[in-house]
């Protein structure tokens, strides 16, 4: 289904607004740039009933409408979290990147990882940067999610993108598994949390860039709506 979107563009130019129309919308599992760690990661999952991915990276699709850009998201399961991620935003031959969260339905991961993440909105921030302008230093960039459970703060995930496949490497797994994508909404992978999974009821996540003195957040309330009667 095409999708249209609107974001403000932060760029060494100025600040100004893009809209785009897409009907594609990816979440990028399993992305790490150590796939051995990877690997690891999906034998732990194994154990705890998780079906490891026929391939990694996996591109789980996910429809346009899950996009989120309120401060709000509603979730059907209790056991649900966020993922702190760059967004690459793909219009017309040019890249952007945005902050969101690839929120995931984590008792559902036992029945089918697309299916945990489908039926999750996926979060996004109103603010992008153009890709060109922090190539060079994309390394340094750093990744970070707070979360907040029984009315406590604390941070989730500490990291930076060099812990996620290259936007290039990206791109060329999407290519090769879904030939003809041009404007389209990339979540990236994220990267490992602190101490466990922690299912709150406030989410924060950010992109900093420490060479041009930037940043990129994004934060929202998780309502629990309910499973419904038995």
């Amino acid at each position: 289904m095409m999708a249209r979107e609107t974001f403000s563009v932060v760029s060494k130019k100025g600040t100004y607004e893009v809209t785009f129309e897409y009907e594609t919308l990816i979440a990028v599992g399993f992305a790490g740039r150590d796939q051995k760690a990877v690997r690891h990661h999906i034998d732990e999952l194994a154990e705890i009933g998780v079906r490891p991915p026929s391939k990694t990276p996996i591109m789980y699709p996910c429809s346009t409408n899950s996009l989120v850009r309120s401060e709000k998201l509603q979730v059907i399961g209790r056991e649900t979290s966020g993922e702190v991620e760059f967004v690459l935003v793909l219009k017309e031959g040019e890249i952007y990147i945005g902050i969101g969260s690839d929120h995931t339905d984590r008792g559902l991961e036992t029945v089918g990882i697309g299916k945990a993440k489908q039926i999750c909105g996926k979060p996004m921030g109103p603010v992008l940067w153009p890709y060109e302008e922090v190539k060079e230093h994309w390394d340094q960039i750093k990744l970070q999610s707070w979360q907040r459970k029984d009315g406590k703060e604390f941070i989730y995930q500490d990291g930076t993108v060099a812990g996620i496949m290259k936007v290039e490497d990206i791109l060329a797994e999407v290519k090769k598994d879904c030939p003809g994508v041009k404007n389209a909404i990339l979540f990236s992978g994220t990267v490992g949390v602190i101490d466990g999974f922690t299912y709150g009821d406030w989410f924060r996540c950010e992109l900093t860039d420490p060479v041009l003195g930037r940043k990129l957040s994004h934060e929202y309330e998780v309502e629990v709506v309910g499973e419904g009667l038995e």
